[in-house]
C-alpha cells in the first residue's frame, strides 16, 4: 500500500472514532476506558460514590469540586465539555501600549509638619505575651461592709482587728441559732476558745489514725428540687444555706447517706453551706470554697459533714449540675435586690412629700449605702466565660428552661460533684460560734469538685454583695474576701484510702481489691487523690 493509501486510510479511522465518541450517549469520559487500565496510572482522579467499588485507585486525590481547565474552560471534573468546540473570542481587548513619559506629579503638595508629634518614652516598651490572658488580671474586690454601731446579739465578723472577729468569738451569745434547733450532747456553752476538737484543720499525708470505713458512703437523692419549698435557700451574712426539710412521713424523702462507720446506718441530710474560701485546707493549700453536707444522727447526737473542696480554673468548663444550685440562689439574690428598689422608690416619693430634714437625711443615708451596692454589682463585667449579661441576668435566673431545670430533682452527690471515695476523717466541730467540741465527724473528700471561673464569680457575688430588703448589705467577709474560720490546731485524724475499700462498682465486676486500672463513680474515670498519703506504721502507702 503506497504512503498515500495508508494515510486515507488512518485519517478515516480517526475521523470514525471521534465520530462514534460524540453520538455515545455515556455520561462521562470514563465510560469509553477500560477502568482496569487506570488502576495503577498515578494520576489524581475523584470517582463517583457508586464507582468506588469498582475502580480501585492509589494516585493522588483531588478534591469532587476542584476546577480544571478544558480547552481553556474551567470546568468541574464532572461537568461535561464538548471536546469540538471552539474557544470564545477574548471578552476583553489588549491593553494599550505603554505610555513614553512619566504620570504628573501628586496633586497635593505634601504638608510642612506632620500631623501627629512623635511620642517619646522614658522606659523601651515591653515585649508582647505570647498568648492573651483569658480571665481578667486583676480580680474584682468586694468592699467589706461597716460594723453595725448596735449589733444584734449573735453577730461575728471575720476581721481579725475586729470586736467580733475570731479571737472574739467566745464572747458570742449565740443560743438561737440553727445548731441549737438539733439535740447535741453539749449545747449549753460557747466553746470557740477551747483548743481540743475544733475545726477546721490542715490535713496531709501523715494520717494518725486508721480508717474506720469498710465501704464507700452509700447517697440516695430523695425527692426534693432545687425550687421547691423542701429546700430553702438562706443567703446568710458568712455563708450561703440550703436547709432541707425534715421528713415528716414516707414521702417525699430527703437526700440521705448510708456511712459504714454511723452504727446506725441511713442518716438524712439536714443543710448544706457554701464558704468562701475553703476553711479546712491541705498541706497548707486553701482551696477557693468548700461545699459542707450535713446529715444529723439522733442516736449519737452528733453530725456527719461531707465536705468538698470547689476549685476554678481557667480551663474548667462550667459545672452544669453545681450551676442549678447557683440560679437558684441568684433568685434569692434578685428577689431581695427588687424588694430593696422598693423601699427605695417609697422613700424617694416620701422625700417629695415631706420638707422634714430628718426625712431627707434618712433617704441620703440609705441612698449612699444603695448606690454603694450596686457600684459593687459590676460583676458581670469580669465574665470569663459568659460574655453578656444576659447569662446573669433576672430574666434568664426565670426563663423556662431555668425553671424547668430547677423543678427537677436534685442530687448532692451527683457525678458532677462527687470525684472520689476515699476522704480524710475526724471528729471536730462547728465552724462558727458555739463552736461546739466533738459534735461534727468531719469526711472531706479528697479530690475536688471542678468548677469554672465565673461560677466562682457568681459565688461571691451573691454571699458578698447581698442586701436584704431593708437595703442593708448582709456579709460578715474581711478585706481578703473570706468568711472562711482560720485553721486550728491540728487534731487526730485518719485517711481512707484504696488500701481501705474501693467503690462499689469495682467491687462488684473485680472483686474487694477493685480493678486494673481502677475506675471511679458511677463507672467515671478515676481521680487521683490531692496528695499520695502514707498511713499508720501498720498500713501501706496508698495505691
Amino acid at each position: 500500500m503506497s504512503m498515500i493509501s495508508r494515510m486515507r486510510s488512518t485519517l478515516l479511522t480517526t475521523t470514525l472514532y471521534f465520530v462514534n465518541l460524540r453520538a455515545s450517549t455515556s455520561r462521562t469520559w470514563m465510560d469509553c476506558i477500560d477502568p482496569e487500565s487506570l488502576k495503577e496510572d498515578g494520576m489524581p482522579r475523584v470517582y463517583p460514590k457508586e464507582d468506588t467499588d469498582d475502580v480501585q485507585y492509589s494516585g493522588p486525590m483531588i478534591s469532587r469540586n476542584e476546577e480544571i481547565s478544558i480547552h481553556g474552560t474551567s470546568a468541574s471534573l464532572f461537568e461535561e465539555v464538548d471536546p469540538f468546540r471552539f474557544t470564545d473570542s477574548p471578552s476583553v481587548a489588549p491593553s494599550l501600549p505603554p505610555s513614553d513619559y512619566p504620570t504628573v506629579l501628586p496633586s497635593i503638595s505634601p504638608s510642612d509638619f506632620p500631623s501627629v508629634s512623635p511620642t517619646m518614652s522614658m522606659e523601651p516598651t515591653r515585649p508582647p505575651t505570647k498568648q492573651p490572658t483569658r480571665s481578667p488580671t486583676t480580680s474584682p474586690t468586694f468592699s467589706v461592709p461597716n460594723e453595725p454601731r448596735n449589733p444584734e446579739e449573735g453577730y461575728f465578723n471575720y476581721v481579725d482587728k475586729s470586736d467580733y472577729g475570731p479571737h472574739q468569738w467566745h464572747k458570742v451569745v449565740s443560743d438561737g441559732d440553727f445548731w441549737h434547733t438539733f439535740d447535741l450532747k453539749d449545747s449549753g456553752s460557747n466553746q470557740c476558745d477551747d483548743n481540743k476538737d475544733q475545726s477546721p484543720i490542715d490535713v496531709c499525708v501523715h494520717p494518725r489514725g486508721n480508717c474506720k470505713e469498710t465501704h464507700e458512703m452509700r447517697p440516695k437523692s430523695g425527692d426534693y428540687r432545687m425550687n421547691g419549698e423542701f429546700m430553702m435557700k438562706q443567703i446568710l451574712p458568712n455563708k450561703l444555706r440550703i436547709v432541707m426539710a425534715p421528713r415528716t412521713g414516707e414521702e417525699p424523702d430527703p437526700p440521705m447517706v448510708d456511712f459504714s462507720s454511723n452504727g446506725r446506718g441511713i442518716t438524712d441530710m439536714t443543710n448544706i453551706d457554701i464558704k468562701i474560701p475553703s476553711e479546712h485546707t491541705v498541706c497548707g493549700r486553701r482551696f477557693d470554697a468548700e461545699m459542707q453536707y450535713f446529715t444529723y444522727h439522733p442516736g449519737r447526737h452528733k453530725f456527719v459533714a461531707v465536705s468538698f473542696f470547689l476549685e476554678a480554673s481557667p480551663t474548667n468548663l462550667r459545672n452544669e449540675h453545681l450551676q442549678k444550685m447557683i440560679d437558684a440562689f441568684r433568685r434569692e439574690y434578685n428577689r431581695d435586690k427588687k424588694k430593696c428598689e422598693e423601699k427605695m422608690k417609697m422613700m424617694s416619693s416620701a422625700a417629695h412629700s415631706f420638707a422634714s430634714g430628718g426625712t431627707n437625711r434618712m433617704l441620703e443615708d440609705n441612698s449612699t449605702l444603695y448606690e454603694g451596692f450596686f457600684q459593687d454589682d459590676d460583676w458581670h463585667e469580669h465574665a470569663t466565660e459568659e460574655s453578656t449579661i444576659n447569662s446573669i441576668s433576672e430574666e434568664y435566673t426565670h426563663s423556662r428552661s431555668i425553671h424547668r431545670e430547677l423543678s427537677m430533682k436534685w442530687h448532692p452527690f451527683h457525678p458532677d460533684i462527687q470525684k472520689t471515695v476515699h476522704f480524710w476523717g475526724y471528729d471536730g466541730s462547728f465552724t462558727e460560734p458555739p463552736c461546739t467540741s466533738d459534735s461534727v465527724s468531719w469526711k472531706i473528700m479528697d479530690v475536688p469538685t471542678p468548677i469554672s471561673e465565673f461560677q466562682l464569680l457568681q459565688f461571691k457575688q451573691i454571699l458578698f454583695n447581698h442586701v436584704d430588703e431593708n437595703c442593708r448589705r448582709t456579709s460578715v467577709h474581711n478585706s481578703d474576701g473570706s468568711v472562711a474560720r482560720p485553721t486550728q490546731k491540728s487534731t487526730k485524724y485518719y485517711k481512707c484510702t484504696r488500701d481501705n475499700y474501693v467503690s462499689d462498682e469495682e467491687r462488684t465486676i473485680c472483686g474487694d481489691r477493685g480493678c486494673n486500672p481502677p475506675f471511679g463513680e458511677g463507672l467515671n474515670p478515676y481521680y487521683p487523690p490531692l496528695v499520695d498519703v502514707t498511713g499508720p506504721p501498720t498500713r501501706s502507702p496508698s495505691n
